[in-house]
């Protein structure tokens, strides 16, 4: 199976929406930390499920998939249903993860949210692997599903342990960045664990085509981050009461 059928372009554009995704994601869930109630904690944190989770890392993996064709002549379909869920899953699953963290996020608290929201993404990326069909018979290696799952959940323990201890634009931006690299990365580690077969007696395949979907999901991916990033800028700046007040998960960010 060809990985890179529109080019290696798609991959870039997919960092650099994983990274934008991140960024305000894990920004969200910073300002979350200073919340002063559990109402307004709720609410950045929901946007930062939906911008990391979302935008961040389901939209790059769907867009990297664009680019995927088998070795001769064939179509590939995708279950559309199945990738709905895969994204309702991560973000859900994303959310619950930063509820879990509480107010002050201590280490028990973040080593839950990480095996929890680990957990979410590692079955989005089991879900979007083994969605494609084609006019024969595909199989999935079960060590590169293995391989996946605790990749994943190595990959989220170390984005949120990093965000919790980053207090600068940069450093956040350097988390995602890794973030966004280490998420295509895991997602082609499962790709090569995908085999193709290709019999033009069988029937074709049924499903849908990512193009036609692109436009409008790549459009609403964009679009869910105005919001949050409008939040962000305009939000109050704290740093006064933060160096008077405790720093949450202060405990184990030393």
């Amino acid at each position: 199976m060809s990985y890179f059928t529109l080019g290696t372009w798609v991959v870039g554009l997919a960092i650099v929406v994983s990274v934008a995704g991140a960024v305000v994601g894990l920004a969200c869930l910073r300002q979350s930390m200073l919340s002063a109630t559990s109402w307004f904690r709720m609410i950045w944190r929901t946007a930062a499920a939906v911008s990391f989770a979302g935008t961040g890392t389901w939209l790059p993996i769907f867009i990297t998939m664009l680019g995927l064709g088998p070795d001769g002549p064939g179509v590939i379909r995708f279950d559309l249903p199945r990738l709905t869920l895969s994204m309702a899953i991560v973000v859900a699953v994303t959310l619950a993860a930063l509820l879990l963290l509480g107010a002050r996020a201590t280490l028990p608290q973040l080593a839950l949210a990480c095996a929890v929201a680990g957990a979410g993404v590692a079955v989005m990326h089991v879900l979007m692997v083994s969605d494609l069909t084609v006019q024969g018979s595909v199989r999935t290696s079960p060590f590169a599903i293995a391989a996946v799952a605790v990749l994943s959940l190595v990959l989220v323990a170390a984005t949120l342990a990093g965000t919790l201890r980053t207090r600068t634009l940069p450093g956040l931006t350097a988390v995602a960045v890794a973030f966004a690299v280490a998420n295509a990365g895991v997602h082609y580690l499962g790709l090569a664990g995908v085999s193709v077969r290709l019999d033009h007696t069988a029937a074709m395949p049924t499903g849908s085509d990512l193009f036609s979907m692109f436009v409008p999901l790549f459009v609403l991916g964009t679009l869910t981050l105005a919001v949050p990033i409008t939040a962000v800028l305009v939000a109050p700046d704290r740093k006064a009461s933060q160096a008077s007040a405790s720093v949450p998960v202060a405990d184990f960010a030393r």
